[in-house]
């Protein structure tokens, strides 16, 4: 019994030893993942071939009671077209930024009602030099390849996979 109690101090002695050295008044970090959504309205534009909206989107939720981003990455862009387009798809390029970064630029071909998925390469994605009070700049620029736009009420989501470190 004497052995088991010597053994006993010992260990709770070396967790008090190892655990004291711990820092205690560091920030905690942590990961938090996310999806938000930027509807394009494109509007007026049915005679046109090409359209260009700008918008900003609110990614604070990230936050969720931290104070600031220490880290902010875009994973994935979505583009839908939604079902209030006049026809079935819409062929061109699309050109998607978040400030001054290039997220995609490339020929697409969007379906009324259905997704397209964009895996966005590790070296565009950090976006913490442009967030601005909890809110990054958004640019969408489309050019049908298959003529006019042919529509002039219509919208195109664009959901952004954010993954964020903050403190």
């Amino acid at each position: 019994m004497k052995k088991f109690n010597l053994i006993k101090t010992v260990v709770v002695l070396f967790a008090v030893v190892a655990f004291s050295s711990c820092e205690e008044d560091g920030a905690i970090q942590f990961i938090v993942v996310d999806e938000f959504t930027t509807s394009v309205n494109i509007k007026g534009l049915a005679a046109e071939s090409s359209f260009t909206e700008n918008s900003s989107t609110n990614i604070g939720d990230l936050l969720d009671g931290a104070a600031t981003f220490v880290e902010a990455d875009i994973e994935s862009v979505t583009l839908e077209l939604q079902d209030d387009f006049s026809g079935t798809s819409i062929n061109g390029n699309m050109n998607i930024t978040v400030g001054s970064i290039v997220l995609f630029d490339q020929d697409v071909t969007l379906t009324k009602g259905g997704s397209l998925v964009i895996q966005v390469p590790a070296n565009a994605s950090n976006i913490l030099s442009v967030i601005s009070a909890n809110a990054v700049p958004v640019s969408v620029t489309g050019t049908s390849t298959s003529g006019v736009l042919g529509d002039d009420d219509f919208t195109i989501d664009v959901l952004f996979k954010i993954r964020a470190t903050v403190e």
